[in-house]
């Protein structure tokens, strides 16, 4: 045998592990992150879409509730004089 074909056909070592290191990065594991991440996008996105809604009611309400004020002030006052 041709001493190159030696050299790709000889077995490598393998790196010694640390037993308490964390287990490596797998594609499987990327995937299941990255959905779980887009998972926890959309539930987010969705919770602020209900947010601003919920904003855009109270704000709605809170205008009203200072015209019926101002509205009953100037009532009061055209009463008084």
């Amino acid at each position: 045998m041709h001493p190159s074909f030696a050299k790709l056909l000889k077995q490598r070592r393998q790196r010694v592990r640390d037993p308490n290191a964390p287990p490596p990065p797998t594609l499987l594991g990327q995937v299941k992150e990255l959905r779980l991440t887009k998972e926890e996008q959309d539930r987010q996105s969705l919770e602020l879409v209900v947010m601003r809604q919920r904003l855009d009611h109270v704000e709605s309400r809170n205008r009203r509730l200072e015209h019926q004020i101002r509205d009953l002030e100037n009532f009061i006052r055209t009463r008084i004089k």
